[in-house]
């Protein structure tokens, strides 16, 4: 058996494309750590409201306290579909770069 490599077609427009796609992802990913430095360098008291001297409000902590875990939750969520956006452009990369691996040519047997 004899094995060959094989190269396909380069598509330039996939290639591009495939890059712009992970250029996105990692800026999504970006976004995503700047808010989380952001969101995390906010001291605890000004992220519930609190204020010094005041007794702390129960009705208004709660919500708030709320809204910090649900923005917790969708930096989350932001944070894999940027993964999963640089993940599809690597992809597309990839695939407009040809095949890739060996076509093996089987002889036919001789009797």
């Amino acid at each position: 058996m004899a094995g060959r490599a094989v190269r396909g077609s380069r598509d330039a427009f996939g290639s591009v494309l495939g890059v712009l796609t992970f250029l996105g992802g990692v800026a999504l990913m970006l976004l995503v750590f700047q808010l989380a430095f952001g969101m995390f360098n906010t001291p605890p008291r000004e992220a519930l409201g609190l204020k010094p001297g005041e007794a702390i409000d129960l009705n208004q902590v709660g919500p708030t306290l709320f809204n910090v875990v649900l923005r917790i939750l969708l930096l989350i969520v932001m944070g894999l579909v940027g993964s999963l956006v640089a993940n599809r452009g690597i992809s597309l990369f990839t695939a407009s770069r040809g095949q890739h691996g060996k076509v093996v040519e089987v002889e036919p047997a001789q009797e």
